[in-house]
């Protein structure tokens, strides 16, 4: 048997990014633990539609764009999802007006499983995918997407519902 030592690869490998929830609110904050930063957010909440639960992600804001920290806050939301009864089922809505209005989230999300019901969009989206190209902003409309593929939930209802809350 033997022991490890400094120049020996670490039996458990430390997470870079810590997730933190203060006070038990909706909000999930990221902080880089390699360079003490603040990362970003994530506002998350269950809901629940046609008799199922799903975590409904109000909005994902990232201080570094394609380095990670978002796939790390959608993996952590699956994790959510199921730690809350929810069975994994995540719904959104991939609006490019909130963060970044030249660079619609819709292509990220559909790199991370998610699907929407505007078949047509999602034609184009898994194109520049494809492709490796971005999606027109002035031409990319706001999608209510989830997770997973085959999810029962009403995503049309539930963009009705969130945008009474707007007005």
């Amino acid at each position: 048997m033997t022991i490890p030592t400094l120049l020996q690869k670490p039996i458990n490998q430390m997470s870079r990014f810590l997730i933190y929830n203060p006070v038990s609110t909706n909000r999930y904050n990221m902080l880089d633990l390699f360079n003490s930063k603040y990362a970003g957010f994530m506002i998350a909440r269950p809901i629940q539609g046609n008799g199922e639960d799903a975590l409904f992600v109000d909005l994902l804001v990232v201080q570094q764009q394609r380095v990670g920290i978002g796939t790390k806050f959608i993996e952590f939301a699956k994790n959510l999802s199921k730690k809350l009864g929810c069975e994994g089922r995540i719904l959104l809505e991939a609006d490019k007006t909130v963060y970044d209005p030249h660079n619609p989230p819709h292509i990220f999300y559909r790199k991370n499983g998610f699907t929407c019901d505007d078949k047509k969009m999602l034609k184009k989206i898994d194109k520049c995918i494809k492709r490796n190209k971005q999606l027109n902003y002035l031409k990319t409309p706001s999608l209510v997407m989830y997770y997973p593929e085959k999810a029962k939930l009403d995503a049309g209802m539930w963009c009705k519902i969130k945008g009474l809350f707007r007005k």
